[in-house]
């Protein structure tokens, strides 16, 4: 399964809390209400542990977390 696919499954059924949710690469998640500040410490939870990837503080910023594809490319980078 790809970044953006496991990201996108893990905010509709751990934070949205709807598996069915319809939720784009591209959607605002910010601006949506979807993230809010303990939902970005379970996302950046979630990575770490997933990816292997530790996420220090100054990286989480509204640029990383804005959207899926912003997600993926700010994990792209940090292999």
């Amino acid at each position: 399964m790809d970044r953006k696919t496991a990201l996108t499954q893990f905010i509709k059924q751990e934070i949205m809390r709807n598996p069915n949710a319809k939720l784009q690469e591209n959607d605002d998640l910010l601006s949506a209400g979807i993230l809010d500040s303990l939902a970005i410490l379970q996302l950046v939870a979630y990575i770490e542990e997933s990816f292997g990837i530790k996420v220090p503080d100054e990286d989480v910023v509204f640029e990383n977390f804005q959207s899926i594809r912003a997600l993926a490319q700010y994990l792209d980078g940090h292999n």
